[in-house]
């Protein structure tokens, strides 16, 4: 054999090598775009995957402002609360909530994240939830950031029930200066179906201080009373105390004038 034969047989060997490579790469969803002049390939993006839309940036004045904020490491607790400062439905919201010691260290072991309710024009709402700190440390601050939050017109929402924690009872301490807070919920209009996903109690003392705060998961569309046990808290004024009850979608259905927050 020939040097040329055998050089036409090494680029025949290279060429379906090449092409076997392409194959397998296309096949994994990769395209690969193979440049002359010995360039090196490029490897792009699928071209038969769809694109995804682009999202509408949401208005910056529609970010909700936190009005009041809590933690208490020996509870291993902490709250906010949360009020709409424009014309829109706001959802989807996300928040991230800072804890910094007496000497402005960060405090939370972790990360510490929080999902929030369908906000209405107008309205206020609140969260609560664990906090992973050292139960011994002193709080010094606490700073919540809205990172996350979506807008819609109110129409979108206008078979939606309006929820409200009403005639709030406080119950006779226990030997341990435990006591029961509960409350009535009620719908507006009242036939309207009813999503609420948690309860939250915020405290509060004569000075609108915020000096506790809880959440009550709702599972599964459960029984609509809150009762939260409360253990002795120092300077509350009971007459501040009041309970949320945000409301989540319980359909993957994008909102739409006249369904409900069931889908229905």
């Amino acid at each position: 054999m020939s040097d040329d034969q055998r050089g036409l047989r090494g680029l025949r060997a290279g060429h379906w090598l090449l092409i076997g490579l392409v194959v397998a790469l296309v096949a994994a969803g990769i395209t690969v775009v193979v440049t002359r002049g010995g360039g090196d390939p490029t490897v792009a993006e699928p071209t038969s995957s769809p694109s995804a839309s682009v999202s509408v940036p949401p208005r910056p004045d529609c970010a909700p402002d936190i009005t009041g904020t809590y933690a208490d490491a020996s509870r291993a607790r902490f709250g906010f609360v949360y009020r709409s400062r424009c014309d829109q439905v706001v959802r989807e919201l996300r928040f991230r909530v800072t804890v910094r010691d007496a000497s402005g260290n960060e405090a939370a072991t972790v990360e510490q994240t929080a999902s929030g309710g369908v906000l209405f024009p107008g309205a206020e709402l609140a969260t609560a939830g664990e906090l992973r700190a050292d139960t011994n440390m002193k709080i010094g601050s606490v700073t919540v950031a809205v990172v996350n939050y979506s807008v819609f017109p109110p129409e979108d929402f206008s078979a939606w029930a309006r929820t409200e924690v009403t005639g709030l009872t406080r119950g006779k301490p226990d030997s341990y200066g435990q006591f029961d807070v509960t409350g009535e919920v009620e719908a507006r209009p009242p036939s309207a179906p009813v999503c609420v996903a948690e309860f939250v109690l915020i405290m509060r003392d004569r000075n609108d201080k915020i000096v506790f705060a809880a959440a009550d998961p709702v599972l599964g569309g459960g029984v609509l009373r809150p009762e939260f046990p409360v253990s002795k808290v120092p300077a509350l004024d009971f007459a501040r105390t009041k309970i949320y009850a945000p409301q989540t979608p319980r359909t993957e259905q994008p909102p739409r004038a006249g369904m409900a927050c069931n889908g229905s």
